[in-house]
């Protein structure tokens, strides 16, 4: 008899767990979410410096300002937890001072890959907003004409950011802007150039406004 009742409660302990986890993965269907995305953002790099050159001067690296865009795909699986996966493409040319030989521009191409987690919040006043937090791994390629003999490198990255969907009454169930400010934190590129190391850490600062398509 306690072998029956033991095996029968066994056996109700298996179904009861199994229609819960039933239960959580239609929760998380019934709440799941898939869009893309492609936005036009604005890439303002911090500045790095270094130690004294030869000739005292400390080396200085700054970069320009560009536009450039990314596109994504993110899907939320339940409001608090959602990820996305981005790439994305900007003008990042560096210019260095220091002595002659750390001198000059360096016309390089940064290509940012990312996978970030991405938590959504209610919607506000006709604004559903975000935040998110991930990795990166940002590509420099080289331009040819390079003032200084620089390679091609690739640096890890932390990324950060907030933002907000907003879909106007006009527009269909399925189409919103995506507003949003995107931080990228990495060593300055040195472009595998001893010479070039200023051993900083920058902040990228990418605001952004596109477009998002929702399944």
């Amino acid at each position: 008899m306690n072998t029956f009742w033991n095996r029968s409660f066994v056996k109700r302990s298996y179904c009861t767990a199994f229609v819960l986890v039933l239960s959580v993965f239609a929760v998380a269907s019934a709440h799941a979410q898939t869009d893309v995305n492609i936005n036009a953002f604005g890439a303002f790099p911090g500045t790095a410096t270094g130690p004294a050159t030869v000739t005292g001067q400390p080396l200085k690296q700054t970069a320009d300002p560009s536009l450039g865009f990314r596109i994504g795909a993110r899907h939320v699986f339940s409001p608090l937890f959602g990820l996305e996966i981005n790439y994305g493409y900007s003008r990042a040319v560096q210019h260095f001072t220091g002595d002659p030989s750390q001198t000059g521009p360096v016309y390089a191409h940064a290509k940012p890959f990312s996978i970030d987690y991405v938590a959504t919040f209610p919607t506000f006043h006709g604004f559903k907003p975000f935040a998110l937090g991930g990795a990166a791994l940002v590509t420099y390629n080289i331009s040819s004409f390079s003032a200084i003999p620089a390679r091609l490198e690739r640096l890890p990255a932390g990324e950060y950011g907030v933002g907000a969907d907003y879909r106007p009454a006009m527009f269909p169930r399925y189409l919103g802007f995506r507003f949003q400010y995107r931080g990228l934190v990495e060593h300055a590129p040195d472009f595998r150039l001893p010479y070039l190391q200023t051993n900083n850490l920058i902040n990228i600062a990418e605001p952004s406004v596109g477009l998002y398509f929702k399944f």
